[in-house]
């Protein structure tokens, strides 16, 4: 994960800002909970009085004091537990609320960078403008059906265009349901205005709430970091190395609109090493294209075609353009 000292300072900076954030609530949960209940003062107080009994008598020779006092202690707390039950507090109430349970809020677990905060780099200095809100409005929960015509037909199939996003959405489902344990490449065909972006980044939302890291980037930007990374003046190619270490290590990788971008040889090469780097160390890629079978066979290597058809799971969406068919829907009168 290349990134300069300063972003690097800035990411630490705002884990700080967010545990002493975290402390903050905490305090102010506890004031709420003592307010309410003020006898879990009392009962503190005799925790810490115990205590310092308790060493007082291990030091004068009772080798029960300890364990006497770790009982009464747990009785105690026992009692307090319950006494916030019945006000109405959730067990954990008085607990630290981290924002990342895993790295608690550290940026860190056991010495190593945690998902968070490589997809905070992440969201940071790669997502494009508005794109973290994007996912928000998209995502499996407001994927709608309706957007497909019950009447439209899918020859190759004989399935409804609704009937076939149903299916595809269903496929979707279950990939990122299984990601954990069934790490697959991903290919979503179909014409323009069909939904593969939006059925992408429900794939990506739903990967990013379980803790894994997604980049996505459209073919066009992942085309030019090979550009810069190959041929770019120092802080290009700087930028560039960077942007592609982020690019082999992110759990998911997603490259929308492969086709658009203007490509040559070098690039092209360069992708097939990507696609390759990201194979060999189990690293999936979700690809979106407006191309065809023959299309992509025609337009990349026999190498990248071969593979696409061999090692990725096929989604092919079909219908009329959403965007043209809710501009029409919302322009006819009742």
């Amino acid at each position: 994960m290349g990134l300069t000292n300063a972003q690097y300072d800035a990411i630490l900076r705002d884990y700080d800002a967010q545990q002493t954030l975290d402390r903050h609530e905490q305090e102010a949960r506890k004031a709420e909970v003592y307010t309410a209940i003020p006898v879990l003062n009392e009962l503190d107080d005799r925790i810490a009085s115990g205590s310092v009994e308790a060493t007082i008598l291990a030091l004068r020779g009772d080798e029960n004091a300890v364990e006497n006092n770790r009982r009464t202690i747990e009785m105690i707390v026992n009692q307090k537990k319950q006494l916030m039950k019945q006000a109405g507090f959730s067990e954990d109430y008085l607990d630290i609320h981290y924002k990342c349970p895993e790295c608690k809020d550290t940026g860190f677990k056991d010495g190593v960078m945690c998902y968070c905060f490589k997809q905070e780099i992440i969201n940071r200095y790669y997502l494009e403008p508005g794109r973290k809100e994007l996912l928000e409005r998209e995502n499996f929960s407001t994927f709608d059906l309706n957007c497909y015509s019950n009447e439209g037909l899918d020859e190759s199939t004989g399935l409804t265009f609704r009937q076939n996003a149903e299916d595809c959405l269903q496929k979707a489902y279950s990939y990122a349901a299984h990601f954990s344990t069934n790490r697959r490449n991903l290919l979503l065909t179909g014409s323009t205005g069909v939904g593969k972006t939006f059925l992408s980044n429900c794939i990506a939302k739903a990967l990013m709430i379980a803790g894994n890291t997604v980049m996505y980037l459209p073919a066009s930007r992942l085309f030019e970091i090979f550009e810069h990374y190959r041929f770019g003046k120092d802080e290009e190619n700087a930028r560039a190395v960077r942007d592609y270490d982020m690019i082999l290590d992110s759990d998911l990788l997603i490259i929308d609109d492969l086709g658009s971008e203007i490509g040559n040889a070098y690039s092209v090469s360069q992708l097939f090493t990507c696609l390759e780097e990201r194979q060999l160390h189990n690293k999936p890629v979700l690809i979106s294209t407006n191309l065809g079978m023959e299309q992509i066979r025609a337009r990349y290597s026999e190498r990248i075609s071969s593979r696409l058809f061999r090692n990725y799971q096929n989604i092919r969406l079909v219908g009329d353009d959403i965007r043209v068919r809710k501009a029409f829907f919302d322009e006819s009168p009742d």
